[in-house]
């Protein structure tokens, strides 16, 4: 199917000279993220070339003019034709109220979530799987598991460098000529804003983690109704809890998340409670620790796992405890 479509095919359709078996061909052939893509990219293309109205407000408005000096307005009454009332219960006026108003929000949703769709390309990742992206701009990402990151589909390094980040990910911004700003927002009201430069973010329901490697970023927050900024410098690391309350740290490795080409995992003063989030969030685990001491127990070292279960055979081994997995629950006890 991959050999029958091609631009020019899209193009005709585009132009509405497709066939019914054509068009079914095309819709399989979008089922395909990365067709999605090529095909919203040929649509903007296309559309450049062929807009569908060319407007004329100018010879518009003068034809206004022009009927309104034509047909000046008549004070007299005309004869209003009387229709009869119909009496309705309010029963029937709410119902049909209701149903207008659903309506429209079922269509306003939809409209704004296929807006984003154009807007936006997309990136996920599923848990346990991470993902090297890199950016119209040069800049990479390496996207952890669990995570969603969003990038202006056009205009990404010339008109904008915004990103929209749901979960974790490790950046590395390439310097531009014009010296344009790259920033990370998050749903957290955190917003990293950079010019060329290495870090980590994190941005999840429990909180919000920034880990500077390398350069200059400024982070611009709200606690409460007070908007504030900071100025991190290399080696520091930012903790903001649910309410976006700040803590401000020094590490003295900076490496402190998952390489994702080596599949190595660094811990330098991890809890082992730390960890237990990781798990779930990066794994869709559910981690159950047995004694609060134990969750205090902190991780120190670097090693590799290919999955999930050299994972928690490390820990085990790293803490000295025992580790129990069954399907998705996971235990975590003192020998």
């Amino acid at each position: 199917m991959e050999s029958e479509i091609n631009k020019a095919l899209i193009v005709s359709h585009f132009a509405r000279k497709t066939s019914p078996l054509q068009r079914e061909l095309i819709a399989q052939w979008l089922r395909q993220r990365e067709n999605e893509e090529q095909y919203y990219e040929w649509l903007e293309e296309w559309e450049i070339q062929h807009p569908q109205y060319l407007t004329q407000p100018e010879r518009s408005f003068q034809r206004y003019v022009n009927f309104l000096t034509e047909n000046p307005h008549k004070e007299e009454m005309e004869e209003v034709i009387e229709a009869p009332i119909v009496s309705l219960p309010i029963r029937w006026y709410t119902r049909t109220w209701l149903v207008a108003a659903s309506v429209l929000l079922v269509l306003g949703l939809g409209a704004l979530l296929f807006r984003n769709q154009i807007l936006y390309r997309t990136y996920q990742t599923p848990f346990g799987k991470s993902r090297f992206i890199r950016l119209d701009d040069g800049s990479t990402v390496a996207l952890q598991p669990n995570s969603t990151l969003r990038v202006p589909r056009w205009g990404f390094g010339q008109k904008t460098r915004d990103v929209l980040l749901r979960g974790e990910a490790n950046f590395s911004v390439t310097h531009t000529a014009t010296n344009q700003k790259f920033v990370v927002k998050t749903d957290n009201q955190l917003e990293v804003v950079v010019l060329g430069t290495e870090f980590t973010v994190f941005a999840r329901k429990r909180g919000a983690r920034v880990v500077l490697n390398r350069g200059k970023v400024q982070l611009q927050y709200q606690e409460g109704q007070t908007a504030r900024q900071l100025t991190m410098k290399p080696g520091d690391l930012v903790l903001l809890d649910r309410k976006n309350h700040i803590a401000l740290k020094t590490v003295k490795q900076l490496q402190t998340q998952p390489v994702v080409k080596e599949k190595r995992f660094v811990f330098q003063e991890t809890t082992l409670e730390e960890v237990a989030y990781m798990l779930e969030e990066n794994y869709g685990l559910q981690v159950k620790i047995k004694d609060q001491a134990l969750a205090g127990r902190v991780l120190m070292g670097s090693f590799q796992a290919d999955n999930v279960d050299q994972l928690l055979q490390s820990i085990s081994e790293l803490l000295d405890v025992n580790v129990v997995r069954q399907g998705n629950q996971v235990q975590i006890m003192d020998k």
